[in-house]
């Protein structure tokens, strides 16, 4: 049994707001745009493609919990984005992309088997105090993929990953405190 689940918002403004999907057939399982807001819980599983999508958003998420998705667990752009913790684990591509000059800062992130860990790109700022991410190709990359767009910037305050990393010359990295 399949479900087709898509969870959209439009010019939205959450409070408290707790979001659980499973199962989701569409391009995004959950998908915000044009919105702002505090959301105390988000938990989605079973994405057939990115689990959730946040666009030209401004929110803040205190926990994530985002599993098995057929493309990137958490995608978002143009936008400023906050994240207290986050658990993902069984992304197909990337467990974090941020991309078109969007601010992301998250606390504390534990990411397990992804293509890639920590993306940021195309003008972006990712900010993480402690990163855990294990089963991944690359940890980290900060680079420029579209060419409207320049580099992006990347910087951890205690990573723990082992594996290889991209950054382009367009782009700058910091990792303050590597524990592996």
């Amino acid at each position: 049994k399949k479900s087709w689940i898509l969870i959209a918002s439009l010019h939205s403004v959450f409070k408290n707001t707790l979001l659980f999907a499973e199962g989701g057939q569409c391009e995004d399982t959950i998908n915000i745009a044009n919105s702002s807001g505090y959301i105390s819980k988000l938990n989605v599983r079973n994405s057939f493609a990115d689990a959730v999508d946040f666009d030209f958003s401004k929110l803040y998420v205190f926990d994530a919990s985002i599993s098995n998705a057929g493309n990137d667990c958490l995608d978002v752009s143009g936008g400023s984005y906050t994240i207290k913790n986050a658990k993902l684990s069984n992304c197909a591509d990337k467990g974090i992309s941020v991309g078109e000059k969007s601010n992301f800062e998250i606390n504390n992130i534990n990411i397990d088997s992804a293509s890639i860990g920590l993306s940021s790109k195309d003008y972006s700022k990712l900010f993480a105090l402690e990163a855990r991410i294990n089963n991944t190709i690359t940890c980290y990359e900060a680079t420029q993929k579209k060419q409207e767009f320049g580099g992006a910037f990347l910087k951890i305050m205690k990573l723990n990953c082992n594996g290889k990393y991209l950054n382009d010359e367009n782009s700058k990295v910091e990792i303050l405190e590597n524990e592996f």
